[in-house]
């Protein structure tokens, strides 16, 4: 429903078309914001949706708190590497960066100027960028993918552990995350027996060590030297060396939290500015 162009559902699924149509009409600086994720192995405790269900939760927790329209359009995303691992399901390039065309090209079709743009899965980085760049210039639209915050105790924290043990799937980090968004989709008593699955050699497990004084460049190296299938790096499905029992629902409201509160302030100053002569009709 929407009375004003204040909506009181949020989800463009959700919507009557007339309500649709009021939002679009009533709202100053109508915001539709677009997530994606994946559906892929999640280690041994984490649900295979864990990226869709997550940027989903997200996604409509900041249109609710800032009138914004929006859209889950896809479950899967590109996750070829993981495909060793049963219950994956991966998308082409191609068809993820046409269902993120297509979803873009249909709003801007009925007037929407502004996008606000969420990946919760590495895999989608270059196509979901690559997305934004050309529908851009395609389609007349304003595009943003905000990050953060970065400066905050706990992201810094958060960010230390990732450098450090690799904490980028499936380890403290996520599990916090999906304890705290869905936790009865957890099982952890499956990570009972938890030990450390990385299969990296010595070498590169050393430049692992944000306080190395060359990590600057040793961290790219590292990167560099990544095997480019799940398999390549670890036995269980993780990408962590550090263990995701340590995760907890508590972090993952603190983090949630400080992200929302983030994209919130980002759309309603990016709203409060003129349309830029560039994206008018």
């Amino acid at each position: 429903m929407s009375e004003n162009g204040k909506l009181s559902k949020f989800w463009v699924q959700e919507l009557t078309r007339p309500a649709f149509a009021d939002w679009l009409e009533n709202e100053p600086a109508p915001t539709v914001i677009i997530g994606i994720g994946a559906i892929e192995q999640h280690g041994l405790h984490l649900p295979l949706g864990t990226d869709s269900l997550g940027v989903a939760k997200f996604i409509h927790e900041v249109a609710a708190l800032t009138n914004s329209v929006c859209i889950h359009p896809c479950w899967p995303g590109y996750s070829p590497h993981h495909m060793s691992f049963p219950g994956t399901v991966t998308f082409s390039s191609e068809t993820l960066m046409g269902v993120l065309m297509d979803t873009i090209e249909s709003f801007a079709h009925h007037g929407v100027k502004r996008f606000i743009m969420v990946n919760y899965h590495g895999g989608n980085e270059q196509t979901f960028q690559l997305a934004i760049q050309k529908a851009r210039s395609k389609y007349k639209v304003m595009i943003a993918a905000p990050t953060g915050p970065r400066n905050t105790e706990l992201a810094k924290k958060i960010q230390e552990r990732m450098a450090r043990y690799l904490e980028v799937h499936s380890g403290p980090r996520e599990t916090s995350f999906a304890l705290h968004y869905f936790p009865e989709l957890c099982e952890m008593w499956r990570a009972e027996d938890w030990e450390n699955g990385l299969v990296l050699s010595k070498e590169l497990q050393a430049f692992m060590d944000p306080d190395r004084e060359d990590y600057e460049l040793v961290s790219q190296i590292f990167h560099a030297s990544f095997g480019p299938m799940t398999e390549d790096i670890t036995r269980n499905g993780q990408y962590a060396s550090s263990d995701p029992r340590k995760g907890n629902a508590e972090e993952g409201a603190a983090m949630m939290k400080e992200a929302v509160e983030f994209m919130v302030d980002f759309i309603e100053l990016w709203k409060s500015l003129p349309l830029p002569p560039a994206y008018r009709d």
